[in-house]
């Protein structure tokens, strides 16, 4: 008798297992189990694309047109040049990583403290293409600034002002 109840119990086994793997196809399209893959970006998608980033800085204004997208962000009088600069870097990874139809970043760092009563002006400027960028070019967040910025330098168009030489690098 006993060997009756194993052999059912195995057969009730293979039959519960032989179904749990006939529904492993159908997991495969869960969220949980894609894995993230590039698309194109769109009017339609920007706003989720760009909410995905990890930015110090605010996000003022986007434009995308064709295959370059126009980043404005807003530097407030307590951002440093860490933040500053890790967000340059980010932006163009991001963007580049998971999109495919994105070929050019400009991106704009507006400087958020009012000197005499003007409105917002420029920091600097960053012109970052697909083609200079490589897709194993990673550096670990416990990097210096000083290696950030050369990293930018090298393989972006960057235009410093005289207002981000007088804010940072006096201080350095």
């Amino acid at each position: 008798m006993k060997w009756i109840s194993r052999l059912l119990l195995t057969v009730v086994l293979s039959i519960a297992l032989a179904a749990g793997l006939s529904l492993l196809p159908q997991l495969e399209n869960m969220a949980v189990f894609r894995s993230a893959k590039a698309q194109p970006v769109s009017e339609s998608n920007i706003v989720d694309v760009l909410s995905k980033t990890q930015l110090h800085l605010r996000i003022r204004k986007v434009e995308l047109n064709h295959a370059i997208v126009s980043i404005d962000l807003f530097a407030s009088p307590s951002s440093d040049k860490k933040q500053i600069v890790e967000d340059l870097y980010e932006l163009p990874l991001y963007m580049f990583r998971t999109s495919t139809n994105i070929n050019q970043i400009l991106i704009r760092v507006l400087d958020g403290s009012k000197d005499g009563g003007k409105s917002t002006s420029l920091l600097l400027a960053a012109d970052a293409r697909r083609e200079k960028w490589l897709p194993s070019d990673t550096f670990a967040r416990t990097e210096s600034v000083e290696e950030m910025e050369q990293y930018l330098q090298s393989h972006f168009q960057m235009t410093y002002t005289q207002k981000w030489r007088d804010r940072f690098e006096t201080k350095s």
